[in-house]
């Protein structure tokens, strides 16, 4: 995840062409010393592009544009500036750009009296913006949360670390083959990340991509990985994705990217599911210790194990992160009944 420069401007995306988009885009471009503009979009590129008005900043595309963009780099501000937008219209605008993990306004043509236009109110450049979605963790709860994840990872490796000379040791006695085991699956922002696992699958029937999922009793599993699967000590060397700060060891679970819910991909499936990645991705997390950990075989449940990742990203604390850590271990000494 990278960080801003404290004093440098920051980059600004404004979805909406002219007129609306444009006259934010000029107002903010006022202050180069505190707002780069990076370009423009608009839900109907087509329009743009047939109407051919002059614009203040370059025209990029689509929302869709906009969001593969935000992908490869990641913006500090998007405003939405179409102040005449219906509802459905807006809402399938915000539906699809709130997934990012930027600070989200919605810029008005209105000025109620006393009204804080937050950020931006000091700045006299006449505008009224309305925060709809800001950064989690951002300023020095990301540094907090960052050192946690640092001293964390550190003392579990060097605590486990006979025990990861025993793993290893039975891995290679069991079965022939590695004996970590790596695996793509979502980061932050969607980017794809390796994450390690000691290997717990025969070499020939394991499934790196994650579609397949492992069922009870499952005859690609090894007799050793059948234990570390029930103790959940094949996950140990995820303890090095902390340290490499591709992951935390709270957050939602990273997920196998194409792991899926009645055939059809997660992001397909469930509502808002990429939003989920606006933060880095967990060892364990608030779904495993509420119910919802190993194999989960229904739309509802796969949504409500979505809902807990991001009641977990809104109500984030150091207090939430240690008694989902306790709550963790007790599930795995003592409630093994959906790890297999």
């Amino acid at each position: 995840m990278k960080r801003r420069a404290r004093h440098a401007p920051k980059k600004v995306l404004v979805l909406g062409g002219a007129p609306d988009g444009d006259i934010i885009a000029r107002k903010l471009q006022q202050r180069p010393d505190r707002y780069n503009v990076i370009g423009i979009f608009d839900d109907r590129w087509a329009r743009l592009e047939n109407e051919g008005a002059a614009h203040s900043a370059p025209v990029l595309g689509s929302v869709d544009d906009m969001v593969a963009l935000c992908r490869e780099d990641l913006p500090d501000m998007i405003v939405i500036a179409i102040f005449d937008a219906g509802r459905e219209r807006l809402r399938n605008i915000v539906r699809k750009v709130i997934v990012l993990p930027v600070d989200l306004y919605l810029a008005t043509d209105i000025f109620p009296p006393g009204f804080s236009v937050g950020a931006l109110q000091d700045d006299g450049l006449d505008l009224c913006l309305i925060l709809i979605s800001k950064v989690p963790l951002s300023g020095g709860w990301f540094w907090a949360k960052w050192v946690e994840d640092k001293i964390l990872a550190s003392i579990f490796i060097l605590a486990f670390l006979p025990l990861y000379i025993l793993i290893a040791l039975l891995i290679k006695i069991d079965s022939r083959g590695p004996i970590f085991f790596v695996q793509n699956r979502y980061g932050f922002n969607d980017k794809v990340i390796k994450v390690l696992k000691f290997r717990t699958m025969y070499v020939e029937k394991g499934d790196p991509t994650g579609a397949d999922r492992t069922v009870r009793n499952d005859p690609r599993v090894t007799r050793i990985g059948r234990y570390l699967r029930s103790f959940s000590l094949d996950e140990l060397p995820q303890f090095f994705n902390v340290l490499q700060g591709d992951m935390s060891v709270v957050g939602p679970r990273a997920h196998a990217t194409a792991m899926r819910v009645d055939n059809e991909l997660y992001e397909k499936a469930i509502d808002c599911y990429s939003a989920r990645h606006r933060v880095r991705p967990g060892m364990t997390g608030l779904a495993q210790v509420r119910g919802y950990r190993g194999e989960i075989t229904s739309r509802e449940a796969a949504q409500k194990r979505v809902d807990c990742d991001l009641y977990y990203i809104t109500h984030w604390s150091l207090s939430l992160d240690f008694k989902i850590i306790l709550k963790s271990i007790g599930i795995v000494l003592y409630s093994r009944e959906n790890a297999f």
